[in-house]
């Protein structure tokens, strides 16, 4: 008795709204993990290579980037890029204000702690000067994680401003894509699904994986011009070759 076949399932279809979606858990993922791996680089640095400039070192990073923006004032998107980097670091600024943590900081910084356990026992003066030490440590690092996620901001913001250079840089590679792929059709060649698959890892790598490289990218001296065209360049090749290798007959 003959078996019926089993009909291959269909891929299940992404609509609009989920695609949205996804896009923007990407997105809030990317800067996370960008913010995460930034805090942690920064820090580790100030504790093995630049000891004692943690924050130095992330304020002259955090300033750097404002340097790039104010070399080009102007955007497509956003009239004044300094103006809005500005604000998005005042909106960065502000939870740490309301919570204290620069307040705390400032007061790590004082004699105050010392003033006050002058009166106490010894004990008691080494524990206060251990919790103090702990204490300002900690501060530091908070404060450190500001700075952090005030550069991953500004890097967005950058990002945001090249937004019309990646989108440029899809459309070519579309178009050259389907050209590529017509001209195949037309002259019988084949393709491997190997290309198409490889590739559209590629360009999925190119949008997020060197995207997010350089949010957590802890040096100066980067210039974010290079960073579009550098991956500009490549999701425009990585997208033409993954239309151009798409459904060979189709």
């Amino acid at each position: 008795m003959a078996t019926a076949q089993r009909a291959p399932s269909k891929a299940p279809t992404v609509g609009p709204v989920d695609l949205v979606a996804k896009i923007a858990f990407g997105l809030v993922s990317i800067t996370l993990t960008s913010w995460l791996v930034g805090m942690v680089i920064e820090i580790g640095g100030s504790m093995f290579f630049w000891k004692g400039q943690g924050i130095p070192h992330a304020q002259s990073v955090l300033q750097q980037d404002l340097q790039y923006i104010a070399a080009a004032p102007r955007s497509v998107l956003v009239p004044d890029t300094v103006g809005f980097s500005l604000q998005l670091l005042g909106y960065v600024r502000w939870p740490y204000e309301r919570l204290g943590i620069l307040r705390w900081y400032q007061r790590s910084l004082t004699d105050e702690p010392i003033q006050a356990m002058a009166k106490l026992s010894a004990p008691l003066q080494a524990v206060g000067a251990a919790t103090r030490v702990v204490s300002k440590i900690a501060a530091e690092w908070a404060v450190i994680s500001m700075l952090v996620a005030q550069d991953v901001v500004l890097r967005l913001s950058i990002a945001a401003y090249a937004m019309p250079a990646f989108v440029l840089a899809c459309l070519m590679g579309v178009i050259d894509g389907l050209v590529r792929r017509d001209r195949r059709r037309w002259i019988g060649g084949r393709e491997s699904s190997f290309v198409y698959h490889h590739s559209k890892r590629y360009t999925h790598w190119a949008l997020t994986g060197g995207f997010s490289l350089y949010l957590a990218w802890p040096f100066p001296g980067f210039n974010p011009a290079y960073m579009v065209l550098i991956f500009t360049v490549l999701v425009a090749a990585s997208l033409s070759t993954t239309v151009g290798a798409f459904k060979k007959y189709a």
